[in-house]
């Protein structure tokens, strides 16, 4: 078995059946950074959901976060290097004349792999449960409205930071979002960068429901243990018919509309003014198209 760095992942007993150890948790492991993930854990998520997918002994998983938080979104600091936004030059290797094309694909690269880890966390058979510990922004948040219920510790803020960071909604936001709190509200989250705590999230629909911090894991693993002693074929079933209508609109055209927006932004001055605005805790000056010369 692959030796996972920035996540874990164990298997537990049911609380109701002792004896079936059917509930499986994924633990995002950069404490220190908030769980940001970076392009080792975006490989990882890829291939412990693979793992994953292949047990059928596994009837419901938990996704949560090490730490004080769920995940603070893309890791910036990693993003930084191949889309220039260092002050420092930043090279992949020696590429010579072909350096600045090793840059867009490497940047590319971590854009395509958690589009397709996102995905393949979407269409898990097996029922799916974000456990938010704390901060759940950008692609961290991400991440919780792609599995099929959503609690939240009442230390959690939640937030599509993704606009006003320079860059745009990437792995399903643009599409679960508003289906979860509605298009207006879902809009005013994308574009203005509001991050909400867990009573508003519960008020406006985005999680299901607000349990004191210290119990969360304890009263999620209290409902994953009664999903997981319902008949097996019933729950997949049900998950099943339940995903064909909230699916309605998911599409490979809709992924790669997804991914090719995402990777013209990141090509963008403003992309890098603000990455190093918030690298260097100042606010960004946006300029739209009025850059020269790629600065």
């Amino acid at each position: 078995m692959f030796d996972y760095e920035t996540l874990s992942w164990t298997v537990h007993s049911n609380p109701l059946k002792p004896d079936e150890k059917t509930i499986g948790v994924i633990t995002l492991r950069r404490p220190a950074a908030l769980n940001a993930i970076d392009v080792q854990m975006r490989v990882e998520l890829d291939m412990l959901l693979d793992q994953i997918r292949r047990d059928d002994s596994i009837r419901v998983i938990i996704l949560t976060g090490e730490g004080r938080g769920f995940s603070a979104g893309g890791d910036l600091r990693s993003e930084a290097g191949p889309l220039g936004a260092l002050e420092t030059d930043h090279d992949f290797g020696n590429f010579g004349a072909y350096r600045q094309l090793a840059n867009y694909f490497f940047n590319d690269l971590r854009h395509i792999v958690i589009q397709r880890a996102i995905r393949k966390l979407e269409e898990m058979q097996a029922i799916t449960i974000a456990a938010i510990n704390g901060p759940a922004v950008g692609i961290g948040l991400e991440l919780a409205t792609c599995c099929d219920m959503r609690y939240a510790s009442d230390r959690a803020r939640l937030g599509e930071v993704a606009v006003p960071a320079g860059f745009v909604p990437e792995s399903g936001g643009a599409r679960n979002l508003p289906k979860l709190v509605g298009i207006g509200r879902a809009m005013e989250m994308i574009l203005t960068g509001e991050i909400i705590d867990a009573q508003e999230a519960a008020r406006i629909g985005l999680v299901e429901r607000v349990f004191p911090h210290d119990t969360l894991m304890d009263e999620v693993f209290k409902i994953a243990g009664r999903i997981a002693s319902a008949p097996f074929l019933s729950v997949r079933q049900a998950k099943a018919l339940v995903k064909r209508y909230w699916d309605h609109n998911k599409s490979e055209d809709g992924a790669r509309a997804e991914l090719e927006a995402v990777m013209e932004i990141t090509r963008t001055g403003d992309c890098r003014e603000g990455i190093d605005a918030f690298l260097n805790k100042r606010p960004p000056v946006y300029r739209g198209p009025y850059y020269r010369d790629g600065k």
